[in-house]
């Protein structure tokens, strides 16, 4: 069961908030302003959409990760 069930979300809540989550980690790889990403998706607090910035940083870690790791091989 996921977050969006547990915490008593429909299933039209959950679709946007698969929607918010896919267009922010996109914009964030395209390099839109964070605060913009926020106004577009209406968060009140950067710190929620900062969420965003972390799991894109993360993601380019892990591709350069194993770009180096094909070179050793």
């Amino acid at each position: 069961m996921g977050w969006a069930s547990m915490n008593g979300c429909d299933s039209g809540s959950r679709t946007r908030m698969r929607f918010a989550t896919m267009f922010g980690t996109r914009a964030v790889a395209r390099e839109i302003p964070t605060d913009v990403v926020q106004a577009i998706l209406g968060h009140a607090s950067l710190q929620t959409t900062s969420i965003y910035v972390r799991a894109e940083r993360r993601r380019m870690l892990e591709a350069a990760a194993r770009y180096y790791a094909e070179d050793e091989g």
